[in-house]
């Protein structure tokens, strides 16, 4: 089905939107309107007000984190590989993902909290997998490295943007962070 002229409109509100928080974290309506090049009136009939606005820009990053991961995330036999294509998969997504850490509203609304949850089922799934299996440290909770991973994917994308790391090297570099920390390989803190 072809998405209707509102719908378009929407997306490249958020689109927009995205973009400017990227940059300004703390942008106002006013601002994001401007950024969008539409006027005011127009962008409070998408989004009336700036929570609802955060709420949608959310909503709109978890499904982008769905469809990215969607077709991934039915084999997770090969740990490393799993790992390096889902750090591969999400990592474009950094900017539309990053407003996440900053938007408090965001964290308190339920439906939002239970999507991202049910995005995050099958990485939690795998994790355990792996914990079973003897690949990862059992001893530490499932949810503490996926919270550690999707951390590790916001610094990785600050990274690219800031010119210190190459977007071709940050999977592998992810991948390497987490499943070796940053001791040497070896040799205990002795």
């Amino acid at each position: 089905m072809k998405p209707s002229v509102k719908d378009n409109k929407r997306k490249a509100i958020l689109d927009a939107a995205t973009e400017l928080m990227v940059l300004k974290p703390t942008a106002t309506l006013q601002e994001i309107a401007d950024h969008a090049h539409i006027g005011i009136a127009t962008l409070h009939r998408y989004f009336s007000t700036r929570e609802l606005l955060l709420d949608a820009l959310a909503l709109n990053a978890i499904g982008l984190v769905d469809e990215a991961l969607a077709g991934i995330l039915n084999d997770d036999s090969d740990m490393l590989r799993f790992l390096t294509e889902v750090f591969e998969v999400l990592i474009p997504l950094g900017s539309k993902m990053s407003f996440l850490s900053f938007a408090a509203s965001v964290e308190e609304n339920p439906d939002i909290l239970a999507e991202e949850a049910r995005v995050k089922q099958p990485l939690r799934e795998a994790v355990e997998g792996w914990q079973t299996r003897g690949l990862l440290n059992a001893a530490m909770p499932a949810h503490w490295m996926i919270t550690v991973m999707y951390n590790l994917l916001f610094v990785a994308w600050q990274e690219i943007q800031n010119g210190n790391l190459a977007k071709n090297d940050a999977p592998q570099l992810l991948v390497s962070t987490v499943i070796q920390g940053f001791g040497t390989p070896g040799r205990s803190g002795s």
